[in-house]
């Protein structure tokens, strides 16, 4: 008597990887392959907006006050924090005291 294995493959893409894709294959015998495939000299323009952001003694948000909007540009999956903290604009605060919300983002 021979068994069938049933194999299924599954390829998403995730939030935190938006340059790659996460290929899932299982063989139904509690095998679990995951591959993680970044693709290269992928360009991302993310439209962000920056607030500074007061907390209290159980580092819970108090308050925001909204700084600016701004378009930035990573390549090769660098991040969107690090583009962002080059703003000159920006040197004068503390990186603690500042949040960063992703409003929009462009693959190419």
């Amino acid at each position: 008597m021979t068994a069938t294995q049933h194999v299924t493959t599954s390829t998403y893409t995730t939030s935190n990887n938006p340059d790659g894709t996460y290929s899932v294959l299982s063989t139904g015998t509690g095998t679990l392959t995951l591959t993680n495939t970044i693709q290269m000299n992928k360009v991302q323009q993310t439209k962000v907006a920056v607030f500074k952001i007061a907390r209290n003694e159980d580092n819970e948000i108090t308050s925001a006050e909204f700084i600016k909007e701004m378009w930035v540009e990573t390549k090769n999956g660098s991040s969107v924090d690090f583009e962002v903290a080059r703003d000159t604009e920006l040197g004068k605060y503390k990186a603690s005291d500042l949040a960063i919300k992703t409003l929009q983002t462009f693959i190419f």
